[in-house]
């Protein structure tokens, strides 16, 4: 049962370094093509775009790295627990 916690948290763990990656990759697009936005008065919905986009990234980033440490939490509680029941089974190497 605890091998499934660690494998939970493994898989917790990648989905949420691929959530990482989307956010950053949010973030950057809002940053490059904020340069890019035209001085007229049309161009304040582009900035606005650009600016909803780059907290929307942000916002992804800071979630997403809470949930990373989570899952990391997860699968180091689900070790200890299969260590734990190594150790109590008398095996020598959970020592």
């Amino acid at each position: 049962m605890t091998v499934n916690g660690v494998s939970s948290g493994l898989t917790a763990i990648n989905r949420q370094s691929a959530a990482m990656d989307r956010a950053a990759e949010k973030i950057a697009r809002a940053s490059t093509t904020a340069g890019q936005s035209s001085p007229a008065p049309a161009g304040a919905g582009i900035e606005h775009a650009q600016e909803s986009q780059l907290l929307d990234g942000t916002v992804e980033m800071m979630v997403a790295k809470r949930m990373f440490t989570a899952a990391v939490k997860m699968a180091q509680t689900a070790n200890e627990g299969v260590m734990e029941a190594l150790r109590v089974g008398g095996y020598e190497a959970a020592a």
